[in-house]
């Protein structure tokens, strides 16, 4: 087995521009981030001693440090770096590094299409699936790896769900986020994978709708959008399933509501 190697080095703009020419793919720049790095590198205030290097992997994919270098090009200085190399691939999602890499990042590295939204799809679902509220999940939500390798289980499915709700949030006017909408897809589309469809897009479209209760969700929705005081979001999502458990049972309310405190968070109806 290959072992890491570390080492001291100077890293100049013309090696730090070397680096980033054998980089094959890593992250979207983050503009504030780096101007803040140009800027402590210019005045002098950068400092050189934190032990944190910048990583390489056998592939030369910079796994840690692409805006550290990218810095030392654009501000044209030349600073001491310790930098680890031959290091594997697939640490890249598991690194400790300054800049937390969050799953979109490590989609992006995987070369996944439409890395921004897929991995908060999978998210939502994954909070529907196990019955929590937002904020629930905080010490047991999926890790980059865990996300990434739900996605390659059924890469066709999430690529779906990721086009068509995309499509329904530009339909809706963006008044849904694209991670609500493809996370009760898919979770709806576990209980029925027809009536998840016609639901969901009679919901973002507006069109043919069945059943009353779904205008009332639209129009509560389309008011929230509006509102200087904002639904939160378990607000929406019990809201949501509710209007599911009525479009299944083919009832209608007049009124629409759900008591964030009091009531019971309600459980989607699973129908044949």
């Amino acid at each position: 087995m290959e072992t890491v190697e570390i080492k001291r080095q100077l890293i100049t703009p013309s090696i730090a521009k070397e680096y980033l020419e054998r980089n094959v793919s890593n992250r979207r720049v983050n503009d504030s981030r780096l101007l803040s790095y140009v800027k402590d590198m210019i005045n002098g205030k950068w400092k050189e001693g934190t032990a944190e290097p910048i990583k390489v992997s056998k592939t030369g994919r910079i796994l840690d440090g692409q805006h550290r270098l990218l810095a030392i090009v654009k501000s044209n200085r030349s600073i001491f770096f310790h930098v680890a190399t031959n290091l594997d691939d697939s640490v890249f999602d598991v690194l400790d590094t300054g800049k937390s890499r969050n799953a979109s990042d490590c989609f992006t590295v995987a070369g996944v299409k439409m890395s921004n939204t897929i991995p908060s799809i999978i998210a939502h679902y994954n909070l529907l699936k196990e019955g929590k509220k937002v904020g629930q999940q905080r010490n047991t939500k999926a890790t980059n790896s865990e996300l990434l390798k739900q996605y390659y289980n059924d890469e066709i499915f999430w690529q779906n769900v990721a086009r068509i709700s995309t499509n329904w949030y530009i339909a809706f006017a963006k008044i849904l986020p694209p991670s609500m909408i493809g996370g009760f897809y898919a979770y709806f589309h576990g209980l029925n994978p027809t009536k998840a469809e016609l639901f969901l897009n009679q919901l973002c479209t507006g069109s043919n709708i069945t059943n009353q209760t779904i205008n009332l969700l639209r129009t509560k929705l389309m008011q929230d959008k509006m509102s200087p005081r904002k639904m939160s979001p378990t607000l929406k999502m019990a809201l949501i399933i509710k209007t599911w458990n009525n479009f299944i049972a083919g009832t209608s309310v007049k009124i629409l509501k759900f008591d964030t405190i009091r009531d019971e968070f309600p459980r989607a109806i699973k129908t044949i």
